[in-house]
């Protein structure tokens, strides 16, 4: 097995590597030709379920994603497809299976390669020269937007959603939370009126970093105003309950809940 050359001088920075595969040996496996090929992965989880990679995203969500994810289509309770609709990490996914029908969907939900176990340890290296070539264009694009921004981003004064066919520009000051359902992202009035975003949280976050808007947890994004309590919860977790009221609990993680309480308290 040779390793790759992935081009690097000087300070090289390490990749994070999530690994979602519910066989241990196919895991073992994975894990010793990624370490082999690529002394700059980390692999940073290793998750054998559907619930234990949604809980895992959802309490470390706040350390920011993993730089790459491995996963398996078919896992002991579920579809992994199933974890990425809830949890919508930033990160690109490499599927692994030894099922094809299942390609569309996952190459739709940030997948950028998709293996057909058995694979050979030639099509795995080809795979991370992918990941390492769109790493390197992305990276270039960044800096030069870093470079050309030179300050922090300004909130935005409203949003652009939709009501069915319409599409209607909510004003910021009107917005009481954003939650993801079934894989769409949601915007709430404070008038309790549902409305629809094509985009993702975590680009609204981004836009709304001075807006006094906090992200709970994978799937909700709220504002200060909109938090009308909230109490503690299994295993140092904490439940919040949110105005108008969520469909669902939410849920902050423990790891989350310190940063929770000093936000809303200097909100």
């Amino acid at each position: 097995m040779r390793a790759l050359g992935n081009g690097c001088t000087g300070v090289c920075v390490v990749t994070r590597v999530v690994i979602i595969e519910d066989e241990p040996p196919a895991r073992a496996r994975l894990v010793a030709s990624l370490r082999e090929l690529d002394p700059q992965l980390e692999i940073v989880a290793e998750l054998g379920s559907v619930a234990q990679a949604v809980r895992w995203f959802e309490d470390h969500h706040h350390q920011g994603a993993p730089d790459l994810v491995f996963a398996d289509v078919q896992l002991s309770d579920g579809l992994s497809l199933e974890i990425f609709a809830q949890v919508q990490p930033a990160a690109p996914i490499v599927f692994c299976t030894a099922y094809d029908e299942y390609m569309v969907e996952a190459l739709a939900q940030n997948g950028i390669a998709y293996l057909l176990k058995p694979y050979t340890t030639t099509e795995l290296g080809d795979v991370l020269r992918k990941y390492r070539r769109l790493e390197a264009h992305f990276s270039t694009r960044l800096a030069a937007l870093a470079r050309a921004l030179g300050q922090p981003r300004a909130s935005a004064r409203r949003l652009l959603a939709r009501d069915g066919d319409t599409f209607v520009a909510v004003p910021i000051d009107e917005i009481a939370y954003f939650g993801v359902r079934d894989g769409v992202t949601e915007l709430v009035r404070r008038d309790a009126r549902r409305l629809e975003l094509d985009r993702t949280l975590a680009d609204i976050e981004a836009e709304l970093v001075s807006a006094g808007f906090f992200r709970i947890n994978r799937q909700y994004l709220a504002h200060a105003d909109a938090v009308s309590g909230f109490r503690s919860y299994f295993k140092g977790r904490l439940l919040v309950e949110l105005k108008p009221a969520a469909s669902e609990d939410v849920v902050v993680s423990q790891p989350n809940a310190a940063r929770f309480r000093s936000w809303l308290e200097g909100a």
